[in-house]
């Protein structure tokens, strides 16, 4: 080992440790010295793997840490997830950095470049794996279609452009009202190469003008409306009601009323966890619309109108990782309105994949729920992320608890009825059985 390297212990002993080690050996670098590695499994201790050896199991961290003046720690599990990221936090000395692999795929291909090796990342803290739907079945279903994306500026309405801008679809005509996201996703994706892409049309335009939308859909000859548009901060549209009626109810309506006068076949309403036992404006005026598209989906047979309906995302716009990480970046006090608040989290992307996939296997009327997994405890988290900032919370960072604000539940919850809801033909969407 390199006295003069930085000393780092490996957590794993297997296929993707033996890859960074053989890449290290390979580089022969000399600012890195591998300490060791931890790993659980009995038949691995005191393995050799390139010349570092296996000194004990995760519980030996704490003495490992001290005997060998532990720089950092690398993390080397193909799947990175809360309850490991917790374990080592809560083992290792504030101020130990914590960093993982890059993507597991291009370890077991051999491609391990170590200046990509990554910090935790928020979404390795939610405790679920990944799940991607099936990207070639859905961009079959996509190809040749023209898709109206409501809200396709947004965190989740972006994010549908850029998977279907990824498909075989015809054309994306992107409506909003945010000029600046319209121009900025306009910019990305024409900047993204120069295979064959979906046409991509960007309107300026809101679901709450019904003249707007009536221009758009008069150029062109849509097949599926993916309506995301809608106000969702919870405290600010309990200070501005008639606002979140106007868009996440009269706007879905104005949509709806589009889709059946220009007998667009599909229609998919993008809901909210909030919908269900709603106590806030918000969520009354999404529980509203999903109601709204069932009762669509009743009078009008010859289109397929359907809600998916899930919990937060990861680094949407209001969501409460941003805020997190500016605060423990800035060393200013971390705030949690509630100590036992519980939350579902899912990355955007997946998040999206899914709904795609929803579009796909539902029938007319439904309204699919997308699993969750299980719910976070917000306090669980906003500590976990000090902890691997490299502090100590309460004493190189306060977190301070202020307040269930208007609108807001301690958790939140996906269906009505838990037991009403069943499977269907897509892996982790359930369908809603809902009077």
């Amino acid at each position: 080992m390199d006295p003069h390297g930085k000393k780092v212990l490996i957590i794993g002993a297997g296929a993707a440790a033996r890859a960074v080690i053989a890449q290290m050996n390979k580089e022969r670098r000399s600012d890195i010295a591998i300490a060791g590695l931890v790993d659980d499994d009995p038949k691995k201790q005191g393995l050799s793997i390139g010349g570092a050896t296996v000194q004990g199991t995760i519980a030996d961290i704490p003495r490992l840490v001290r005997a060998y003046r532990i720089d950092q720690v690398l993390v080397s599990t193909p799947s990175v997830g809360r309850d490991l990221i917790t374990r080592v936090a809560k083992l290792l000395p504030p101020g130990t950095p914590i960093k993982v692999l890059p993507s597991i795929s291009s370890v077991i291909l051999g491609n391990v470049d170590l200046s990509y090796v990554r910090d935790i990342d928020p979404s390795d803290l939610i405790g679920r794996p990944l799940v991607k739907s099936d990207q070639q079945f859905i961009s079959k279903r996509t190809r040749g279609k023209t898709f109206l994306v409501t809200g396709g500026a947004g965190s989740i309405g972006s994010e549908i452009v850029r998977q279907l801008f990824d498909s075989q679809a015809r054309r994306i005509i992107v409506v909003d009202s945010w000029e600046e996201g319209v121009f900025n996703l306009s910019e990305e994706l024409h900047a993204s190469g120069t295979a064959r892409r979906p046409k991509l049309e960007m309107r300026i335009g809101s679901v709450r003008d019904k003249k707007r939308l009536e221009e758009v859909a008069g150029k062109f000859k849509i097949d599926v409306v993916l309506h995301a548009a809608a106000y969702k901060h919870v405290p600010l549209m309990e200070d501005n009601p008639s606002e979140a009626r106007k868009t996440n109810y009269g706007g879905t309506k104005n949509v709806l009323d589009l889709a059946v006068k220009h007998g667009i076949k599909d229609f998919v309403l993008i809901s909210t966890d909030k919908a269900v036992n709603p106590v806030s404006v918000m969520g009354r005026s999404k529980r509203d619309a999903e109601l709204l598209v069932r009762k669509y989906a009743q009078r009008h047979s010859r289109s397929r109108f359907c809600a998916v309906r899930f919990g937060n995302v990861l680094n949407s716009s209001g969501s409460i990782l941003p805020t997190f990480l500016r605060q423990i970046r800035s060393r200013s006090t971390v705030t949690v309105t509630d100590f036992n608040m519980t939350r579902y989290f899912m990355s955007i992307p997946e998040a999206v994949s899914l709904v795609l996939m929803a579009w796909v296997v539902a029938k007319n009327g439904q309204i699919l729920v997308l699993d969750m997994g299980e719910p976070v405890k917000i306090l669980d988290l906003a500590t976990q992320l000090i902890k691997i900032h490299g502090l100590e919370p309460y004493k190189d960072i306060a977190i301070q608890e202020t307040g269930v604000r208007p609108g807001e539940k301690i958790s939140e919850e996906l269906a009505y009825d838990k037991s009403r809801l069943r499977p269907s033909p897509a892996e982790r969407i359930f369908i809603a059985e809902e009077l």
